[in-house]
């Protein structure tokens, strides 16, 4: 093997997509660098083995994240906010906080049960948490400086024009 694994143009294009986006995936690599599967999978193996990357399941999806510089709270903060759907929720959530479930929904096009849905994937996480009291139950962030701060750390990760104007009003506050 080569002295430096990342000489050769293939890996280092894969390495470098990493630390920019970390949590990607490897269909996500095939489709943004234009590479074949086979490829990608040989390159992630070797990168992980020489432990350059180390890769994390979400549940759904293999994720990779350069070694060392992502945190593990991190990490699993942004494997729920790499899906689209519960992202969107949660920008929704640190918008309007104390939520119910009614102006949640009316929100976003999906049906309430692909919300309940995503909300209890949310709570469970620890993302959001629900409040109950006399007049209804509520959804918020539980720790909303730190999920908007994973938000503006890795903004480049999630390629999202709701990330940025979000990005951009809550930095104004």
């Amino acid at each position: 093997m080569e002295k430096d694994p990342l000489s050769l143009e293939t890996r280092r294009r894969i390495f470098q997509f990493i630390r920019e986006r970390p949590g990607t995936y490897p269909r996500e690599l095939e489709r943004e660098l234009d590479m074949q599967t086979g490829v990608v999978q040989y390159h992630l193996g070797l990168l992980e083995s020489l432990r350059l990357v180390n890769s994390e399941g979400d549940g759904f999806r293999k994720r990779y994240y350069v070694s060392g510089e992502v945190s593990s709270e991190d990490r699993r903060v942004l494997s729920v906010l790499k899906l689209n759907t519960p992202r969107r929720i949660v920008i929704q959530l640190l918008q309007n906080p104390g939520s119910t479930f009614e102006q949640i929904l009316s929100q976003f096009t999906f049906s309430k049960s692909a919300l309940s849905f995503h909300l209890k994937k949310l709570t469970e996480s620890g993302i959001v948490v629900v409040s109950k009291s006399a007049s209804g139950t509520t959804y918020s962030v539980r720790d909303e400086d730190y999920v908007a701060r994973v938000i503006i750390t890795y903004r480049g990760t999630f390629l999202d024009n709701l990330v940025d104007s979000f990005i951009d009003s809550w930095l104004q506050i």
